[in-house]
């Protein structure tokens, strides 16, 4: 199974003109048992969605989706007879999500940015992979980021069989709890805003508060691997951001991502103090224009997160980051 099977099927499918059922032929996976059965995403009558299951007669159901609905038994000509299930597959059935990218494809799933260019969309996360997809075709690079629902980004990162890595960022004021924090502790990302604190250390040791409870967070819901850090500062300046990013390290809280309110001073060298602290600077793009895309890109040499308010900025943000 790879892209190139999955475009040549959806090339043929274009030909059958459905009109009660949209296949997502990106989403398309074989069974991790039975290697004759696969799963497919289809959009129904009425805004539906639902995971195929589709088997031989002779394959047992799903090992993983327990209750599907039998939606038919079929037989090609002079071929074997197939089954077909169903599993609803909306952006809220937030299980059948989580068991799809667990044990199905776990390229669907999160992961930490490292220190690639990036690009944060809120909110609609099927129109963000789809400017996602553009800016990869043309320019080879990977942008993909998604602040707002960690299941709804993974859901959307299904159908458009997104398996190239994306970030999912969860927003937590300073004082978060950890009940509130276990809410989102699946993310890859977390951004603990502490911009409206009493600058320097009060500030800085709210965030490390924040930061230690979710490592307990994942440690308790025994979720593994990496996770990035990025704290949200008031304005501020290269010198600033070096004494923060210096005072979390030293205090095994390091920050990944910085994002101060508003660079006071010269952009290239709050850019070049960030670099050195092996962390990025983080950026929220406001309708500026062109011009300011190129100066952040041109200042942080091309490592930084970009954050836009939807998927229209995201591709204009993109064409002028990667053109």
């Amino acid at each position: 199974m790879s892209d190139d099977v999955r475009n040549r099927l959806a090339g043929r499918a274009a030909v059958l003109k459905l009109e009660t059922i949209t296949p997502y032929f990106g989403s398309l996976e074989r069974d991790p048992v039975h290697p004759s059965a696969y799963y497919l995403v289809v959009d129904g009558i009425g805004g539906s969605s639902y995971l195929l299951y589709l088997a031989l007669a002779a394959a047992p159901t799903s090992s993983i989706f327990h209750k599907a609905l039998l939606i038919g038994r079929m037989r090609r000509v002079n071929g074997p007879e197939v089954v077909i299930n169903a599993t609803p597959f909306g952006s809220f059935d937030r299980q059948n999500i989580e068991w799809f990218a667990s044990r199905i494809e776990t390229a669907f799933l999160p992961r930490p940015q490292g220190s690639r260019t990036e690009i944060v969309v809120r909110g609609d996360a099927v129109a963000a992979f789809e400017v996602f997809r553009a800016t990869n075709k043309r320019s080879g690079k990977n942008v993909a980021a998604l602040a707002g629902d960690n299941h709804a980004g993974i859901w959307a990162a299904i159908r458009a069989g997104w398996r190239r890595g994306w970030t999912s960022i969860a927003e937590l004021p300073a004082g978060s709890t950890s009940e509130t924090i276990r809410a989102h502790a699946a993310c890859s990302r977390f951004v603990v805003n502490v911009s409206g604190l009493e600058r320097g250390e009060p500030a800085l040791k709210a965030a490390e508060q924040v930061h230690e409870r979710i490592r307990q967070a994942r440690a308790a819901l025994k979720i593994s691997g990496a996770f990035e850090f990025e704290v949200a500062l008031p304005a501020a300046s290269a010198a600033d951001l070096e004494s923060c990013l210096e005072w979390l390290k030293a205090r095994g809280h390091a920050a990944q991502l910085v994002s101060p309110a508003e660079v006071m001073g010269d952009l290239e060298d709050a850019a070049a103090v960030v670099r050195q602290q092996h962390a990025t600077l983080s950026l929220r793009y406001g309708g500026e224009g062109d011009a300011w895309i190129a100066t952040a890109a041109k200042a942080t040499l091309g490592r930084v997160s970009i954050w836009v308010r939807n998927s229209e900025e995201a591709a204009l943000v993109a064409e002028s980051l990667m053109p």
